[in-house]
Protein backbone atom coordinates (compact mmCIF):
# COMPACT_ATOMS: atom_id res chain seq x y z
CA UNK A 1 0.00 0.00 0.00
CA UNK A 2 1.40 3.37 -1.01
CA UNK A 3 1.91 5.85 1.85
CA UNK A 4 2.68 9.56 2.06
CA UNK A 5 3.68 11.94 4.80
CA UNK A 6 3.14 15.69 4.87
CA UNK A 7 6.48 16.37 3.19
CA UNK A 8 5.70 13.90 0.44
CA UNK A 9 2.27 15.41 -0.04
CA UNK A 10 3.80 18.88 -0.31
CA UNK A 11 6.17 17.72 -3.03
CA UNK A 12 3.33 16.01 -4.88
CA UNK A 13 1.15 19.11 -4.78
CA UNK A 14 4.01 21.25 -6.06
CA UNK A 15 4.40 18.95 -9.06
CA UNK A 16 0.74 18.86 -10.05
CA UNK A 17 0.03 22.55 -9.34
CA UNK A 18 0.62 23.41 -12.98
CA UNK A 19 -2.09 24.04 -15.55
CA UNK A 20 -0.61 21.79 -18.22
CA UNK A 21 0.04 18.93 -15.80
CA UNK A 22 -3.51 19.18 -14.48
CA UNK A 23 -4.76 18.90 -18.07
CA UNK A 24 -2.58 15.82 -18.57
CA UNK A 25 -3.87 14.24 -15.37
CA UNK A 26 -7.43 14.98 -16.44
CA UNK A 27 -6.84 13.21 -19.75
CA UNK A 28 -5.24 10.21 -18.03
CA UNK A 29 -8.16 10.01 -15.63
CA UNK A 30 -10.29 8.98 -18.61
CA UNK A 31 -7.92 6.29 -19.92
CA UNK A 32 -4.25 5.33 -20.21
CA UNK A 33 -2.53 7.17 -23.05
CA UNK A 34 0.74 7.32 -24.94
CA UNK A 35 2.77 10.48 -25.34
CA UNK A 36 1.46 10.79 -28.90
CA UNK A 37 -2.13 10.42 -27.66
CA UNK A 38 -1.60 13.17 -25.08
CA UNK A 39 -0.01 15.52 -27.60
CA UNK A 40 -2.96 15.10 -29.96
CA UNK A 41 -5.61 15.22 -27.22
CA UNK A 42 -4.25 18.38 -25.57
CA UNK A 43 -2.83 20.08 -28.68
CA UNK A 44 0.68 20.16 -27.19
CA UNK A 45 4.07 19.54 -28.79
CA UNK A 46 6.01 16.32 -28.08
CA UNK A 47 8.76 18.24 -26.21
CA UNK A 48 6.14 19.80 -23.94
CA UNK A 49 4.61 16.40 -23.22
CA UNK A 50 8.07 14.95 -22.56
CA UNK A 51 8.95 17.69 -20.10
CA UNK A 52 5.77 17.35 -18.06
CA UNK A 53 5.67 13.54 -18.15
CA UNK A 54 9.17 13.47 -16.67
CA UNK A 55 7.93 15.51 -13.70
CA UNK A 56 4.75 13.49 -13.28
CA UNK A 57 6.44 10.09 -13.48
CA UNK A 58 9.25 11.15 -11.13
CA UNK A 59 6.65 12.24 -8.58
CA UNK A 60 4.91 8.87 -8.89
CA UNK A 61 1.50 10.32 -9.67
CA UNK A 62 1.77 8.83 -13.17
CA UNK A 63 3.21 5.42 -13.97
CA UNK A 64 4.71 4.40 -17.29
CA UNK A 65 4.69 0.97 -18.89
CA UNK A 66 6.61 0.11 -22.06
CA UNK A 67 5.44 -2.38 -24.62
CA UNK A 68 7.17 -3.30 -27.87
CA UNK A 69 6.56 0.00 -29.60
CA UNK A 70 5.36 2.67 -27.19
CA UNK A 71 5.04 3.86 -23.60
CA UNK A 72 1.68 3.91 -21.85
CA UNK A 73 1.02 6.44 -19.08
CA UNK A 74 -1.50 5.78 -16.31
CA UNK A 75 -2.65 7.56 -13.19
CA UNK A 76 -1.25 6.05 -10.00
CA UNK A 77 -4.56 5.69 -8.18
CA UNK A 78 -2.89 4.18 -5.12
CA UNK A 79 -0.81 7.33 -4.64
CA UNK A 80 -3.83 9.57 -5.12
CA UNK A 81 -5.78 7.62 -2.51
CA UNK A 82 -2.82 7.75 -0.13
CA UNK A 83 -2.68 11.54 -0.48
CA UNK A 84 -6.21 11.75 0.96
CA UNK A 85 -5.11 9.87 4.07
CA UNK A 86 -2.16 12.09 5.00
CA UNK A 87 -2.77 13.35 8.58
CA UNK A 88 -2.58 17.12 8.75
CA UNK A 89 -2.41 18.88 12.10
CA UNK A 90 -2.26 22.45 13.28
CA UNK A 91 1.46 21.92 13.89
CA UNK A 92 2.15 20.49 10.47
CA UNK A 93 4.31 22.46 8.11
CA UNK A 94 2.22 24.38 5.59
CA UNK A 95 2.08 22.94 2.11
CA UNK A 96 3.91 25.39 -0.15
CA UNK A 97 2.12 26.76 -3.16
CA UNK A 98 3.64 26.45 -6.58
CA UNK A 99 4.12 30.14 -7.36
CA UNK A 100 7.86 29.60 -7.53
CA UNK A 101 7.60 26.08 -8.91
CA UNK A 102 9.87 24.96 -11.74
CA UNK A 103 11.52 28.21 -12.72
CA UNK A 104 13.29 26.43 -15.60
CA UNK A 105 9.98 25.36 -17.16
CA UNK A 106 8.50 28.84 -16.84
CA UNK A 107 11.62 30.44 -18.34
CA UNK A 108 11.58 27.96 -21.22
CA UNK A 109 7.89 28.64 -21.91
CA UNK A 110 8.48 32.40 -21.85
CA UNK A 111 11.31 32.14 -24.38
CA UNK A 112 9.14 30.09 -26.73
CA UNK A 113 6.30 32.62 -26.40
CA UNK A 114 8.63 35.58 -26.96
CA UNK A 115 10.52 34.26 -29.97
CA UNK A 116 8.00 32.15 -31.87
CA UNK A 117 4.87 33.09 -33.74
CA UNK A 118 3.34 29.68 -34.27
CA UNK A 119 6.08 27.60 -35.86
CA UNK A 120 7.88 30.68 -37.20
CA UNK A 121 10.93 32.02 -35.33
CA UNK A 122 10.72 35.81 -35.16
CA UNK A 123 14.46 36.22 -34.65
CA UNK A 124 17.42 34.17 -33.49
CA UNK A 125 18.12 35.20 -29.89
CA UNK A 126 21.41 36.94 -29.27
CA UNK A 127 21.52 35.80 -25.65
CA UNK A 128 22.95 32.29 -25.55
CA UNK A 129 20.71 30.87 -22.82
CA UNK A 130 17.66 31.80 -24.87
CA UNK A 131 19.25 30.63 -28.10
CA UNK A 132 19.78 27.15 -26.67
CA UNK A 133 16.10 26.88 -25.74
CA UNK A 134 15.16 27.93 -29.28
CA UNK A 135 17.52 25.30 -30.74
CA UNK A 136 16.06 22.63 -28.47
CA UNK A 137 12.56 23.59 -29.57
CA UNK A 138 13.57 23.39 -33.23
CA UNK A 139 15.25 20.02 -32.77
CA UNK A 140 11.81 18.45 -32.25
CA UNK A 141 11.24 18.90 -36.00
CA UNK A 142 13.76 16.15 -36.74
CA UNK A 143 13.29 12.39 -36.52
CA UNK A 144 15.96 10.64 -34.43
CA UNK A 145 15.91 7.43 -36.45
CA UNK A 146 16.62 8.92 -39.87
CA UNK A 147 19.53 10.68 -41.54
CA UNK A 148 19.36 13.94 -43.49
CA UNK A 149 21.31 15.46 -46.31
CA UNK A 150 22.24 19.10 -45.87
CA UNK A 151 19.50 20.02 -48.31
CA UNK A 152 16.94 18.11 -46.23
CA UNK A 153 18.13 19.83 -43.06
CA UNK A 154 17.70 23.19 -44.77
CA UNK A 155 14.22 22.25 -45.97
CA UNK A 156 13.27 21.25 -42.42
CA UNK A 157 14.59 24.51 -41.00
CA UNK A 158 13.31 26.90 -43.67
CA UNK A 159 9.70 27.04 -42.36
CA UNK A 160 11.18 28.16 -39.03
CA UNK A 161 13.54 30.93 -40.19
CA UNK A 162 15.21 32.09 -43.38
CA UNK A 163 18.71 31.91 -41.87
CA UNK A 164 18.95 28.14 -42.14
CA UNK A 165 22.77 28.23 -42.26
CA UNK A 166 23.01 29.73 -38.76
CA UNK A 167 20.43 27.37 -37.29
CA UNK A 168 22.07 24.35 -38.91
CA UNK A 169 25.52 25.38 -37.69
CA UNK A 170 24.30 26.04 -34.16
CA UNK A 171 22.52 22.69 -33.93
CA UNK A 172 25.80 21.01 -34.86
CA UNK A 173 27.99 23.23 -32.66
CA UNK A 174 25.84 22.48 -29.60
CA UNK A 175 25.95 18.77 -30.38
CA UNK A 176 22.23 18.37 -31.01
CA UNK A 177 22.83 17.31 -34.62
CA UNK A 178 25.78 15.15 -35.68
CA UNK A 179 27.39 15.71 -39.10
CA UNK A 180 29.53 13.19 -40.95
CA UNK A 181 30.58 13.80 -44.56
CA UNK A 182 27.54 15.89 -45.31
CA UNK A 183 25.03 13.57 -43.59
CA UNK A 184 23.21 14.79 -40.49
CA UNK A 185 21.49 12.91 -37.70
CA UNK A 186 19.95 13.89 -34.41
CA UNK A 187 22.25 13.19 -31.46
CA UNK A 188 21.18 10.34 -29.19
CA UNK A 189 22.77 11.79 -26.07
CA UNK A 190 23.85 15.20 -24.85
CA UNK A 191 27.61 15.79 -25.19
CA UNK A 192 29.97 16.56 -22.35
CA UNK A 193 29.84 20.29 -21.66
CA UNK A 194 32.49 22.73 -20.60
CA UNK A 195 31.62 24.81 -17.57
CA UNK A 196 30.97 27.83 -19.80
CA UNK A 197 28.59 25.95 -22.11
CA UNK A 198 26.87 24.26 -19.17
CA UNK A 199 25.91 27.70 -17.88
CA UNK A 200 23.97 28.27 -21.11
CA UNK A 201 21.81 25.17 -20.64
CA UNK A 202 18.45 25.39 -18.89
CA UNK A 203 17.39 22.37 -16.84
CA UNK A 204 18.54 18.76 -17.16
CA UNK A 205 19.74 18.56 -20.74
CA UNK A 206 20.35 14.80 -20.77
CA UNK A 207 16.87 14.00 -19.45
CA UNK A 208 15.29 16.50 -21.84
CA UNK A 209 16.99 14.97 -24.90
CA UNK A 210 16.20 11.41 -23.81
CA UNK A 211 12.52 12.30 -23.38
CA UNK A 212 12.41 14.10 -26.72
CA UNK A 213 13.88 11.09 -28.51
CA UNK A 214 11.56 8.69 -26.70
CA UNK A 215 8.42 10.60 -27.68
CA UNK A 216 9.64 11.16 -31.25
CA UNK A 217 10.37 7.46 -31.79
CA UNK A 218 7.05 6.48 -30.24
CA UNK A 219 5.22 8.97 -32.45
CA UNK A 220 7.01 7.79 -35.56
CA UNK A 221 6.22 4.13 -34.89
CA UNK A 222 2.59 4.97 -34.23
CA UNK A 223 2.43 6.94 -37.50
CA UNK A 224 4.58 5.14 -40.12
CA UNK A 225 3.68 7.68 -42.84
CA UNK A 226 5.16 10.56 -40.86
Amino acid sequence: MTSLDVTGLARLLKVIADETRLRILGALAARPMTGKDLAAELDLTPPTISHHMKKLTESGVVTVEADAQRHWYRLNNDLLLASKRVPLSANAAPVPVADDLDEDARFRAKVIRDFFDGERLKEIPAQRKRRVIVLQHILARFEPERTYTEREVNETLRPVHEDVATLRRELVDYGYMLRDRGIYQMARAAPERTRQIAQEITGDESAWLASLIDVAIESGRSNPER
